[in-house]
Formats: C-alpha cells, sequence, structure tokens
C-alpha cells in the first residue's frame, strides 16, 4: 500500500518574528480575540489528564465554537506552512462525530489522547491515563517527536516519546493539501519513573500485533501566535498550545 508521505517539499520558511508579530495584531482584535477566549475557556475542563469528557451537547458545542474561530482564522499558507514548527502542548481533542455515530475503528482511533497517540490506543486500551501530550514538529528535519506522560493502574509514572518523520504536503495555492502535515512513526522510548527508557521500533510491535504502522495526517486549520487548532484523518478536531522556549 502506498504511503501516505508525500515526497518531501522545499524546507518551510522560519516562522518570522515579523509574521509572528502579524498573527499576534490579529489575535488581538476582536471578534476573533472573543472567538478563541471562548474555544480556551470552554475546552479548560477537558485538558489531557482530566477525568472528563465531552459528550453530546458540551461537545457539540464546543465543535460549533471550534468551527466558528476555524472561520476566523487569518494566517496563510505561508505562514501555517511555517508556523506548525515548534513545540505544542495538546488541550483538547474529541471526535468529529457523536459517540452513537462512531464506528468501532474510529472509537479506538479517535481518543483523548488525540492525534499524538490515537495509533497506539488500540495496544494500551485503559491501563494507561495520560497525563499530558507534548509534540514537537521539525519539519526543517522532517522529525518529529509526541510525548505523552501518563500513569499506568493509577499508580506508576511513565513517559512514552514516539519517533517519526513529518513532511509537509504540496505547496500549493492555498489548498487543503497545503496545510497538511504527513506523519509516519517508526519507534518509541517507553520508560517509566527514573528508569533507563526502552526503544522499540513501531514496525516490529505492529507485526507481531498485525496492525499497521501507524501514520496519518494533521490538517491545519487555525494558526495564530500561540494557539493551533486542526482535524486529523482519523476524524478528529484537537486545539494545541505553543510552548515557549
Amino acid at each position: 500500500m502506498r504511503s501516505l508521505l508525500r515526497p518531501a517539499p522545499p524546507r518551510a520558511r522560519s516562522f518570522s518574528s515579523r509574521a509572528r508579530r502579524s498573527l499576534a495584531c490579529g489575535a488581538a482584535s476582536s471578534p476573533r480575540a472573543t472567538l478563541k477566549r471562548d474555544v480556551l475557556e470552554s475546552v479548560k475542563p477537558y485538558r489531557p489528564g482530566s477525568s472528563e469528557t465531552s459528550v453530546g451537547e458540551a461537545r457539540r458545542d464546543i465543535l460549533r465554537k471550534l468551527e466558528l474561530l476555524e472561520g476566523s482564522n487569518e494566517a496563510s499558507t505561508s505562514e501555517i506552512r511555517a508556523g506548525v514548527q515548534g513545540r505544542w502542548v495538546l488541550l483538547y481533542q474529541a471526535p468529529l462525530k457523536d459517540d452513537e455515530r462512531l464506528s468501532d475503528y474510529e472509537k479506538k482511533a479517535v481518543t483523548v489522547e488525540g492525534p499524538f497517540l490515537s495509533a497506539f490506543k488500540p495496544f494500551t486500551r485503559d491501563l494507561f491515563r495520560t497525563l499530558s501530550n507534548t509534540q514537537n514538529i521539525r519539519v526543517d528535519e522532517e522529525r518529529i517527536e509526541n510525548v505523552a506522560e501518563f500513569r499506568v493502574a493509577g499508580r506508576w509514572t511513565g513517559r512514552l516519546n514516539i519517533l517519526g518523520s513529518v513532511v509537509l504536503g504540496r505547496d500549493g495555492d492555498e489548498d487543503e493539501e497545503s496545510r497538511r502535515a504527513y506523519v509516519e512513526f517508526s519507534s518509541f522510548e517507553l520508560s517509566f519513573g527514573d528508569g533507563a527508557p526502552l526503544s522499540v521500533p513501531v514496525g516490529k510491535l505492529s507485526e507481531l500485533l498485525g496492525k499497521s504502522p501507524p501514520r496519518g495526517w494533521l490538517l491545519t486549520t487555525y494558526l495564530d501566535e500561540d494557539v493551533r487548532v486542526g482535524r486529523g484523518d482519523k476524524g478528529s478536531i484537537f486545539v494545541a498550545k505553543r510552548m515557549k522556549g
């Protein structure tokens, strides 16, 4: 089966301070700033690690607010292609459908772990409770790291670092393909407490479990100086915040 990864495009231009200032000024103006504040306030109870899960009308209300924010996006395709690079922390993720409309595959793939860990949900089931999800995207190096801190069986803490490659879609004229990032994971490092990490190739684990190697795409639908909204190929929508430093 043909890989979802596309041929490597030219390196993304750096997200300049000028571009950041431009997006910051736009984000500070109304009504987009009001939409953004409303979204961030609405998703706060459902951050990774929370025992709360958005369902029913609460999820639909958040989706409506996210769609309004997506519609207010002022970042150009070139700004999005440059701006996805960096370190991000997941604030919210949910399916686009109501639970009763999800297929068995979607129920496994679209989870609170979001696009960072959704491919591993069928493996971990409910044994792992995610405490936080962070993502380091290095488009210029075609490298991605998804780090999940978690608790095992309510007792032990651990860290899962999933490593892989990321390639931006074809650079076109303001189309969706230009705003996609294609991801394929190759290995992960698992550690507990202060112990040394155990490195495992994803391909071997997938082969043992009869699963396809985790791969997919993320489409950025909104971007400003510190917040990114996007959709995944597994049927999810997510909100991430840029980490400083």
